[in-house]
């Protein structure tokens, strides 16, 4: 195993050393002290196994394509933004708009994100151990979207295709616009337990309800426009005007 020590190279080297030992022949790479460095793996797209022993910052392993990922720390913002295949794997917790459109691959976050996991994803699998935070799956346009805690409000706000899984009891009243709230089928169900197996999570499939975009009795979408609630009475006296 190779090992590369983010304490002796300047952020933007970082990655360029790592597709450099991928280069001469490195499958598995083991990465020290990166103390939250950004663009962490950012493009890498070779059949390689890295593990990065501690935190990094924004847009981690953007573009990742191929290679399998593991982060033992936490992430930035934008965890795996555009991700095509691999997986991605993050043992604690993330920051906003993880998984942002996504196209494929796995990306597993087995503590808590923060808002718009999923936003605008395209394909692909997010699965979330802990709570999302508001407009989970927001603008999805395929993929699915697993969260085994709470939603936050606006769940599949606006959503085109695609699915959130969620075992919320209370997710039926935190549906953003343009969803429903619906049924997990049997095929659904096990599905999900092939996924829960495979990464360890202790959950079944038959305790998730999903959300699905909201079609009308034609089978066809219908969309209203996405609005955010103004408070402007609120926003004024927290400005001291």
């Amino acid at each position: 195993m190779e090992h590369i020590d983010a304490a002796l190279i300047a952020n933007k080297d970082l990655n360029p050393t790592v597709w450099s030992a991928i280069e001469k022949g490195a499958e598995e790479i083991f990465i020290s002290n990166v103390h939250s460095m950004h663009y962490v793996l950012a493009g890498t797209d070779q059949p390689v196994k890295v593990t990065v022993e501690d935190s990094t910052g924004m847009y981690t392993c953007s573009y990742l394509e191929n290679a399998e990922v593991r982060i033992k720390g936490n992430v930035g913002w934008y965890a795996g933004d555009n991700m095509v295949s691999g997986k991605l794997i993050v043992e604690k917790n993330t920051g906003c708009n993880v998984g942002a459109y996504i196209v494929g691959g796995d990306l597993v976050v087995y503590g808590s994100t923060g808002t718009r996991v999923g936003y605008g994803m395209k394909g692909g699998r997010i699965v979330i151990g802990g709570s999302a935070e508001r407009w989970a799956g927001q603008m999805a346009m395929g993929g699915e979207l697993i969260v085994l805690g709470t939603l936050g409000p606006g769940a599949g706000e606006s959503m085109y295709q695609g699915k959130i899984f969620t075992r919320d009891p209370e997710a039926e009243s935190k549906l953003g616009g343009n969803v429903a709230y619906s049924d997990i089928t049997d095929e659904e169900a096990a599905e999900l337990d092939t996924v829960f197996a495979e990464y360890g999570f202790e959950a079944q499939g038959k305790q998730f309800h999903v959300i699905r975009p909201f079609l009308d009795a034609a089978g066809k979408h219908t969309y209203t426009l996405f609005r955010p609630i103004l408070e402007p009475e609120k926003a004024a006296k927290r400005r001291g005007k």
